[in-house]
C-alpha cells in the first residue's frame, strides 16, 4: 500500500536480480524529483522531462519483477497490461495467423500455438493488513483471468492482521467496513471444514484480551499445521529477524501470545557498540528507583518478579517525561487540528543529538510520533540542529520500514482527551494495533518517551511501564503516586499468555511476563539456578509457553 514499502522491497531485491529484471513503477502525476535516487535506476521517464512512463513492449519481456503500490497497480490495468488482455491478444494474434496460412502449412512441423502461461504469474501483496479491500482490488485485477479453464496466476496476501489496519477517514466508508483490510474479512471467513468448528481462521471474538473484540490467537498455532490432512491456506511466522530479542518480549505477550522467537544473529561487538550508545542517553538523567521486598526464594515467584533486575544488555530505554500536549493548528488531509508535546520534542531532540555526538549517524535514527503535529516540533527542532537525514515520521509512516534507532514520543499527556483519540482513530493510547507497529521497528537501539502517569492509565502500557521498571530501564521521572504501582505487584496476577486476563484481574493490576523474561530473570538471579529446566532464550520464545519456570 505504501511507497515507501515498495522502495525497501526494490532495495532488498536488487541483491538477487539484475536491474533490468526489475521494474519500478510509479504514477506519470508523481515528479522523478520526488523519488529517491536509489529507485530511479529502475523506472522509465518520457525523454527530456521528469514525467514517469511505462517502457516499451520489448522491455517488458525481460522484466520478472514489477513493483508499485496497490492504487498504481491500475496504471496496468488502464494500459491493458493484464493476464486477460494479454490472453486475448495472445488469441487474437494466433487467429490471425491460422486465417493467413495456406491449409496444410505449419510452422516446424508443429501447429501454432500460443502459450497458456499467465503474463504475470504471481501477485505478493505486502503489508496486506493495511490495504483497504477496493486497493487490494486493482493489483487483483491485473493478475485475475475469469475464464474457465486457463492457468490461474498465484495471489499471496503477507501482513499482520495485529498491526496497522487501513487508514480511512470518513466515518461513513468506516461504517460500512472499509477500515477492515481484505486480508482480515478473507481470515474471518467461516472455516468450518478445517478449523475444528470455530467461527473463522482468527478464533472465536474475546471481548477480555488486551488487544480488545476479535482478538484470540489461540487458532494462530494451527496456521502452519495440516488438520485432517489438509493443509491450511494461512501460515504464521514466529521467527522475527529485525531486532534485539527484548524487543520481542512485550509484544510477543501482548499480542501473539508469546510465539514470535527472535531469529536475528546478534554479533556481540555489534551488541556492545549499541550498549555504550545507549550509555550516553542514560547518562542525560537518573534511573528510577522505587523499594520492593527482595525474593525469599526460587519458589517465590511472586517476589521474583517483584524485585528489580537491572538488564545492562538490554538495548532499550524508557524516558519518563511528564509534558503538556497542546493543540496545534496544521492544514493536513486530516483537518487541522493536532498536538504537539514540547516537552517531549525538546527531550527527544536531547536523545538524539546524545546518540549523534556518541556516533551514531543520523541516518540511523527515527523518531516517531502518532500525531502530525508533533511530528513537525521534532522535524524543526533536528533541522535547527542540521540532522536532516533522521527520519521523523508517524507511526503509518514507519509501518513495513525499520531503522537502527527508534525514538518513540508518545505525546498525549492528558488522559481526558483518550475517548476522542480512540473514535478518531489517532495516537497510540487504546489503539493496540498502532502500539504493536511503535513497538516493533526497532533494529538495534528502542527508546521510548512519554508520561508515565497517562501510561499507567491504559491497560497495554502499564505493562510496558512495569516490564520497564522491573528489568531497571525506566529513566527521569516517576508516578506521583508510586502506592499503586506497589498495589499493582501486591495484588498482580503473573499470567501465561495462554491464559486469559478477565477484567476484573485487569484493573487490579495484573501483570503480564513474556516467556523470555521469565527465562531472562531466571538466569539473572543467582539465587534461583535453572539447571533442571535447561531452556535458553531462543528456545523459550518458541516452546517456552508450555514451561514454567518455577514449579509448584
Amino acid at each position: 500500500p505504501s511507497h515507501a514499502a515498495a522502495d525497501v522491497l526494490t532495495e532488498r531485491l536488487t541483491a538477487i536480480l539484475r536491474r533490468d529484471e526489475i521494474f519500478r513503477m510509479y504514477s506519470s502525476s508523481r515528479p522523478s524529483t520526488t523519488v529517491s535516487g536509489k529507485m530511479l535506476p529502475f523506472t522509465v521517464t518520457i525523454p527530456g522531462s521528469d514525467t514517469f512512463t511505462l517502457p516499451s513492449p520489448a522491455a517488458w519481456t525481460k522484466f520478472r519483477v514489477v513493483i508499485c503500490t496497490c492504487m498504481d497497480a491500475h496504471i496496468l490495468y488502464r494500459a491493458q497490461i493484464t493476464n486477460y488482455a494479454i490472453r486475448t491478444k495472445r488469441q487474437c494474434f494466433l487467429s490471425y495467423l491460422r486465417s493467413k496460412t495456406p491449409i496444410g502449412l505449419n510452422f516446424g512441423g508443429s501447429e501454432l500455438s500460443c502459450s497458456k502461461e499467465p503474463f504475470f504469474s504471481h501477485l505478493f501483496v505486502d503489508e496486506a493488513g493495511q490495504a483497504t479491500e477496493p486497493e487490494v482490488l486493482c493489483p487483483m485485477s491485473v493478475v485475475l483471468d475469469p475464464l474457465p479453464g486457463e492457468q490461474k496466476a498465484e495471489i499471496a496476501l503477507i501482513g499482520d492482521p495485529r498491526q496497522l489496519s487501513p487508514r480511512i477517514y470518513s466515518e461513513t466508508a468506516a461504517m460500512h467496513g472499509l477500515g477492515r483490510s481484505f486480508m482480515e474479512r478473507i481470515l474471518k471467513r467461516p472455516v468450518d471444514c478445517i478449523g475444528r468448528g470455530e467461527s473463522h481462521i482468527l478464533g472465536p471474538d474475546t471481548l477480555n484480551s488486551l488487544d480488545g473484540p476479535g482478538s484470540s490467537l489461540l487458532d494462530l498455532i494451527r496456521y502452519y499445521a495440516k488438520i485432517d490432512g489438509q493443509e491450511q491456506l494461512t501460515i504464521f511466522l514466529t521467527e522475527n529477524y529485525r531486532g534485539h530479542p527484548s524487543f520481542l518480549m512485550m509484544p510477543s505477550a501482548l499480542f501473539y501470545y508469546d510465539r514470535l522467537r527472535s531469529a536475528k544473529n546478534l554479533g556481540l561487538d555489534s551488541l556492545s557498540y549499541w550498549i555504550e550508545r545507549l550509555r550516553s542517553v542514560e547518562a542525560l538523567t537518573n534511573r528510577v528507583e522505587m523499594a520492593v521486598e527482595a525474593p525469599a526464594s526460587c519458589e517465590d515467584n511472586m517476589n521474583m518478579y517483584r524485585q528489580v533486575h537491572r538488564q545492562d544488555k538490554w538495548p532499550i530505554h524508557f524516558r519518563a517525561v511528564k509534558g503538556k500536549d497542546t493543540s496545534v493548528s496544521l492544514d493536513t488531509f486530516t483537518g487541522t487540528d493536532s498536538w504537539q508535546n514540547s516537552e517531549e520534542a525538546d527531550t527527544a531532540v536531547e536523545i538524539v543529538d546524545a546518540l549523534i555526538q556518541s556516533g551514531v549517524a543520523p541516518i540511523k535514527i527515527g523518531v516517531m510520533s502518532p500525531f502530525r503535529g508533533q511530528v513537525v516540533a521534532i522535524r524543526k527542532r533536528c533541522r535547527a540542529k542540521h540532522y536532516h537525514d533522521v527520519n521523523v515520521g508517524t507511526i503509518e509512516n514507519f509501518q513495513g520500514v525499520e531503522q537502527d534507532v527508534i525514538i518513540l514520543s508518545l505525546t498525549r499527556s492528558n488522559p481526558a482527551f483518550v475517548e476522542n483519540d480512540v473514535k478518531r482513530r489517532m495516537g497510540l493510547f487504546g489503539m493496540p494495533k498502532q502500539a504493536n507497529v511503535a513497538l516493533t521497528r526497532a533494529e538495534n537501539l528502542f527508546i521510548v518517551i512519554g508520561n508515565p502517569e497517562s501510561m499507567w492509565e491504559d491497560q497495554l502500557w502499564r505493562q510496558w511501564l512495569l516490564f520497564c521498571f522491573r528489568n531497571g530501564l525506566w529513566y527521569g521521572e516517576g508516578l506521583d503516586e508510586w502506592d499503586s504501582v506497589k498495589s499493582g505487584f501486591n495484588d498482580a496476577n503473573f499470567v501465561s499468555m495462554l491464559e486469559q486476563v478477565d477484567d476484573e484481574s485487569n484493573d487490579t493490576g495484573s501483570v503480564v511476563v513474556s516467556t523470555m523474561e521469565k527465562i531472562h530473570r531466571v538466569h539473572s538471579t543467582d539465587e534461583c539456578k535453572s539447571e533442571e529446566i535447561g531452556l535458553n532464550v531462543q528456545k523459550a520464545s518458541a516452546e517456552g509457553m508450555l514451561a514454567r519456570i518455577c514449579h509448584d
